[in-house]
């Protein structure tokens, strides 16, 4: 049993509530209770203006303990019991170390080796003191001493021969040093890592933790990553991520709020809702907390999944599917990652156009921390395409030839519209940024419809991102007959950039990056969507022939010679 004292007073101070309202973007998501961190919608830094990913795809969780008990049981706590470190990767310098396997769905005969990522988060948590819990602690094992930092963990993707040390900001997400149960979470993006190494084994080591009795609470701890990807096979399905610091203190009666808003059910049909989570401390013999929704009757459904009970949500268990785990426990001691399929016969819980929904969470006994929330429902998505392909580089057609430029040359690109959806799109805006290592020259436009939508003005804002952006506000994108019919064309000329200040820094990456994205708003549905982004052409042979390359067109920028005669002199 929990120390009753201790969490008497973590319940005194922390039972005033606190009201938080974030509207983000068409978001918004409010948590009442003990929210010492307010929960927020996640972006990547490579998007960091998207809060739900509008996307043919999904989200897929995985994860695993780096500490388990001295003497293992399936029903055994880990408060008032002896812990010792996971640790399977056979190096002598890590002291701790667990893996897992990340597959991709196969939804409509999809490769997943064909899927894009498009956003991975690293999650870690753990209990490593019963009482003040520096952030920075030494550890001794087998001769070995290591320095641990709970905003430090290693991590190796498949076909990785050594560690990469991953660090987490010091606001991502919350380290407690003398209260709130010292039940620390970190976060850490790591989108570029997952692409590069793809599906297959991950391998997290060294998490602060401390082997031993950690009293009547215990010590826990270990990792989740979060993916999202898209396949063009896969169904439209609107994802979003959320993360915080929710401390629930057990013995009482207690029971908070999270509603959010700003996804789009699909307008017809049975509606999907996929729910993932990562939690820390919850008790595998340990009752009375539990996690529910709203059903459409306004009544609250408990939730509950494989590995749990309605009555005991939060209990040590692993459930993702059949992503592998070494170890595979059934008992992870103090670490919940859940991602399940919320029941929804007749669509009781969430229906169609739906956009809003309301979770509540809580306990009678048992003391828990959440600090991540993902969520995917089915989404009806208007589908515009737009297509980018290179014209020429310095006057010279660019054909299949490999694509170099030399500062000061101009590059023309010419941009492909087409609506492959059901419906014509309103409101239709396209953005091209300006890339750093370029400026603007010129645009023009060409239409194939009429009556000509409107408005329709094109024009360049020198206001909008780094380096200014290419708009056309066009009104309405009508539905053709033929989904490949080519409705609009935009030629937009750059010149590559002479900039000396920029040429010359050796943080900025030789090559000139473009891309564009669309937003709108479905005519029938009235279904609204942002940064969908342009494609660069279709792979034409191989295992993936077919699939649209969603990645922006690049080319390489040969900057020796011009560095030389102007800039380093």
């Amino acid at each position: 049993m929990k120390n009753i004292y201790t969490k008497f007073l973590n319940f005194n101070r922390t039972i005033k509530m606190l009201l938080i309202l974030a509207l983000l973007n068409g978001v918004s998501i409010v948590s009442y209770g003990q929210i010492i961190k307010p929960f927020t919608q996640r972006t990547s830094v490579y998007s960091p203006t998207k809060k739900i990913y509008n996307i043919k795809g999904d989200y897929t969780m995985i994860g695993n303990t780096n500490l388990t008990l001295n003497t293992y049981g399936d029903n055994i706590n880990n408060s008032s019991n002896a812990m010792v470190y996971v640790d399977v990767d056979g190096i002598t310098s890590t002291l701790n170390s667990s893996s897992a396997n990340l597959i991709l769905s196969t939804e409509n005969e999809a490769v997943p080796s064909c899927s894009n990522i498009i956003y991975a988060g690293l999650y870690w948590t753990g209990r490593s003191d019963d009482g003040t819990s520096a952030n920075i602690f030494t550890v001794t094992k087998n001769s070995v001493t290591k320095t641990f930092n709970k905003q430090v963990v290693s991590l190796k993707g498949p076909g990785a021969t050594s560690y990469t040390n991953i660090t987490a900001n010091a606001n991502d997400i919350y380290y407690p040093v003398t209260t709130d149960g010292y039940m620390y979470s970190a976060y850490a993006e790591v989108t570029d890592y997952v692409k590069a190494h793809g599906i297959g084994d991950y391998t997290v080591a060294d998490i602060a933790l401390r082997e031993g009795n950690g009293g009547s609470t215990g010590y826990y701890g270990g990792w989740g990553l979060v993916v999202v990807y898209e396949n063009s096979k896969m169904n439209w399905r609107d994802v979003t991520l959320f993360d915080g610091h929710a401390y629930v203190a057990g013995q009482a009666i207690l029971s908070y709020e999270l509603p959010i808003s700003g996804f789009h059910t699909v307008q017809s049909g049975n509606v999907n809702m996929k729910l993932g989570m990562i939690a820390g401390e919850g008790d595998v013999s340990i009752a009375g907390d539990y996690f529910q929704v709203l059903d459409q009757n306004s009544n609250w459904v408990s939730l509950n999944h494989s590995g749990n009970t309605a009555t005991n949500f939060f209990n040590s268990s692993i459930q993702t599917g059949s992503n592998l785990r070494n170890p595979n426990l059934k008992n992870n001691t103090g670490l919940d990652i859940a991602m399940f399929d919320i029941p929804n016969t007749n669509n009781s819980i969430i229906t169609n156009n739906q956009s809003s929904t309301r979770f509540k969470y809580g306990s009678t006994q048992d003391s828990y921390i959440i600090f991540c929330i993902a969520m995917a429902v089915d989404a009806y998505i208007p589908y515009p395409e737009g297509l980018s392909t290179i014209q020429s580089i310095n006057n010279i057609p660019a054909g299949s030839n490999t694509l170099v430029v030399h500062p000061g040359e101009d590059i023309i690109y010419k941009m492909e519209l087409r609506n492959k959806g059901t419906e014509a799109i309103n409101n239709t805006r396209i953005v091209i940024p300006v890339p750093y290592t370029a400026n603007y020259v010129s645009s023009s436009k060409s239409i194939n419809f009429s009556p000509l939508p409107s408005p329709n003005n094109l024009y360049f804002d020198p206001t909008l991102g780094a380096n200014g952006s290419v708009v056309w506000d066009f009104g309405m994108l009508p539905k053709s007959a033929d989904v490949n019919s080519l409705l609009a064309e935009l030629t937009i000329t750059f010149k590559a950039s002479t900039d000396c200040s920029i040429l010359a820094n050796s943080l900025c990456s030789p090559k000139i990056s473009v891309n564009g994205s669309f937003s709108g708003v479905g005519s029938t549905s009235g279904a609204d969507f942002s940064d969908i982004s342009f494609i660069s052409g279709y792979n034409e042979s191989g295992t993936c022939q077919g699939e649209p390359t969603t990645a922006p067109i690049n080319i390489s920028f040969d900057i020796a010679q011009y560095l030389a005669d102007y800039c380093l002199g």
